[in-house]
């Protein structure tokens, strides 16, 4: 399995695929003024290709485009694209779609994955999509949109998800999370919340916003971009997932991820991310030694983060190491059964 990609920052979709030919499978990102025209055009161009597609800040290479369109084109694999619809209501409702996805491209653990884009209701779709994937061993790698829409096959929804399976011909596919964050230590119980609004209202009996403030001697105003330093996690097992802080509400603290009554949370602080992203490379290195690609989502902070320190042009050009990386930055990353925040997931393959 191989992947090619072109990209144009002006949103000229012409210019940007003017290097792939006989796609086996695409995946479009571009603008929300582009969306629609992009859409209907990449059909036209690669009529009966599987193909799904969303509106976000994408990348590819060495550099990234926050207005413009890229595409990356995916060979030497078996691909199915579905749509999982009614989103905020009942999802399962089209469960079906994937397991005929799954036997169509003969999915199986260690060759296949699932990848997605989706408007919303992380926690919902995570749970639906893994109903097929988790026993079958095949990992879920996706996130959410920068918009209302996603497409399938030439095709426009709302309050819907697009998957592609995927099962590489050639070899392994692999899936990693990278958490630049490491916990502090202390514990704390997320004794009210309201999750339908992934409301935080009290941790430790405390209202949210104050006990956030007062662990970290911040003031109101920080609270948005500290999270940028400083999110929650989630303790689940052995792992830690992050939640991370959308706004103050009155006393209470709006995210990104659900959180609901008794959840264990622990505060988490920003390390040495330069040597993190280099441990992942080589754990890839080590599952896979001739990696030919790497399909990444990138949360919307880590990617707003390095910027902020310089470190996003350094940040493609290690990802770039092996052969081949592009992918998208989204607002809620998708990793196997979790909705998480301020991670980076992807698929690496042979």
């Amino acid at each position: 399995m191989y992947q090619k990609y072109g990209q144009n920052s002006n949103g000229n979709l012409v210019v940007a695929t003017a290097n792939i030919k006989n796609p086996e499978a695409l995946i479009l990102m571009t603008s929300s003024e582009n969306f629609n025209t992009h859409v209907n055009e990449l059909e036209k161009m690669y009529p009966n290709v599987p193909s799904i597609g969303g509106i976000g800040i994408s990348y590819a290479g060495q550099s990234s485009t926050e207005k413009g369109v890229t595409v990356i084109a995916l060979y030497d694999v078996a691909a199915s694209a579905g749509v999982i619809e009614e989103l905020s209501t009942m999802p399962l409702k089209y469960i079906k779609r994937l397991e005929e996805s799954i036997k169509t491209v003969g999915a199986q653990k260690g060759n296949s994955a699932c990848f997605d884009l989706t408007t919303g209701c992380d926690g919902k779709l995570v749970t639906t999509l893994n109903l097929e994937l988790h026993d079958r061993g095949i990992p879920l790698i996706g996130g959410t949109v920068d918009g209302p829409t996603i497409s399938v096959n030439g095709k426009v929804y709302s309050d819907s998800c697009a998957y592609l399976m995927l099962r590489n011909k050639t070899g392994k596919i692999c899936a990693y999370k990278e958490n630049i964050y490491l916990p502090t230590g202390q514990r704390f119980v997320a004794t009210k919340t309201i999750p339908s609004k992934m409301s935080l209202v009290e941790v430790d009996g405390h209202p949210a916003a104050k006990f956030y403030q007062d662990v970290l001697d911040i003031p109101d105003e920080a609270v948005a971009t500290q999270t940028f330093k400083n999110p929650f996690g989630r303790v689940y097992g052995n792992e830690t997932y992050l939640i991370s802080i959308k706004e103050i509400d009155g006393t209470a603290l709006n995210c990104y991820k659900q959180v609901n009554d008794m959840d264990i949370l622990t505060l988490m602080e920003l390390k040495d991310y330069k040597q993190i992203v280099q441990d992942t490379l080589k754990q890839m290195e080590t599952d896979m030694p001739k990696v030919k690609g790497i399909i990444s989502v990138n949360c919307l902070f880590r990617y707003l983060l390095f910027q902020q320190e310089h470190y996003l042009n350094d940040y493609f050009v290690e990802m770039n190491r092996f052969n081949s990386h592009a992918g998208l930055v989204v607002v809620g990353e998708h990793y196997c059964k979790q909705h998480i925040n301020q991670t980076m997931c992807c698929i690496a393959f042979d």
